[in-house]
């Protein structure tokens, strides 16, 4: 599939650090520079971990945005055939069934499927992405990764990851979504 000619390339800088100090002083730059918290990651490898006692090792739960959007599109197809079956059941005069279709409309169904499609994101572990796996390569530091950034911004911030003492730092092309792909 050819991507579409007015795209702009994303890329993912990710380097190695290993003194949590070096990866603070990178973190403050980059959010100097105006990247936002949520374009930047870090990630170890389980033998690393037991290196960075600082750090707290989670599941990772990244996927709870992507499920609440799910469980928010169910929560209205669910409703809306609800809906239909009742108003088709009762006939064209739904007056005695109105409330209970007003109850059980789309509104509502999108807010407890969007609920429960969030609680469901939130307690899964989601799969690692390719990018993090990177981190399983080094035992002795942890991997800094910072997400979606034009070519030249990619550049600077390959700088930066070598001015604070970075090591094996690579710019790689992010994978596209569906949404640019199509």
């Amino acid at each position: 599939m050819k991507p579409h000619a007015k795209l702009k390339e994303s890329l993912t800088v990710s380097g190695f650090f290993t003194d949590q100090r070096q990866v603070d002083n990178v973190l403050s730059d980059c959010l100097r520079l105006g990247i936002p918290r949520d374009l930047i990651d870090v990630a170890l490898s389980e033998e690393a971990a037991a290196k960075f006692p600082a750090l707290k090792a989670r599941k990772n739960t990244d996927s709870w945005f992507a499920w609440t959007g799910k469980g928010a599109l169910a929560g209205l197809l669910i409703s809306s055939a609800l809906t239909l079956v009742i108003i088709l059941l009762a006939g064209y005069e739904v007056t005695n069934s109105l409330a209970l279709v007003q109850l059980l409309g789309p509104d509502i169904g999108i807010i407890v499927g969007a609920a429960l499609g969030a609680l469901y994101g939130w307690l899964r572990e989601s799969d690692t992405n390719t990018l993090m796996q990177r981190a399983t390569q080094r035992n002795d530091a942890m991997l800094l990764l910072v997400y979606l950034q034009p070519p030249e911004e990619a550049a600077r911030i390959a700088r930066i990851f070598t001015l604070h003492g970075g090591e094996e730092i690579a710019s790689d092309q992010a994978p596209l979504t569906l949404a640019e792909a199509g």
